[in-house]
């Protein structure tokens, strides 16, 4: 039989991975899906980085983001998704509440953080 699972927001617990950066586990590499499943609250900048074995798929439940990604400005809000594939600089910015999904699921060694930043002129 397949696995089930319902999962509580008021039962997960908040991270705070970075300054202003705030993450719920809602499903992670240790429950073998295959993938992971986050809600993240930003108000602030996130720094560049990459995954360089996971697609990421973000999903605005609220507020709006600005995600940048090699020479693309990309504005998102209430209802918009962005997939950015693997091997794939960007950082973000905004005041939002996002569900990210990572396939396949996040494992942290594969994060990369660049020490680069957004430009304020950005």
């Amino acid at each position: 039989m397949s696995k089930v699972l319902k999962i509580c927001y008021n039962e997960l617990k908040s991270v705070e991975v970075e300054d202003g950066y705030i993450v719920d586990n809602y499903l992670t590499k240790e429950d073998n899906m295959g993938y992971s499943v986050v809600r993240t609250h930003l108000n602030g900048k996130h720094p560049y980085m990459k995954n360089i074995s996971s697609n990421r798929t973000y999903y605005l439940v609220n507020g709006s983001a600005i995600f940048y990604l090699d020479d693309q400005r990309i504005t998102l809000k209430d209802g918009e998704m962005l997939v950015i594939p693997k091997n794939t600089k960007y950082a973000f910015k905004g005041k939002f509440d996002a569900i990210l999904i990572d396939h396949p699921a996040f494992d942290s060694k594969d994060d990369i953080i660049y020490e680069e930043n957004i430009k304020e002129e950005e």
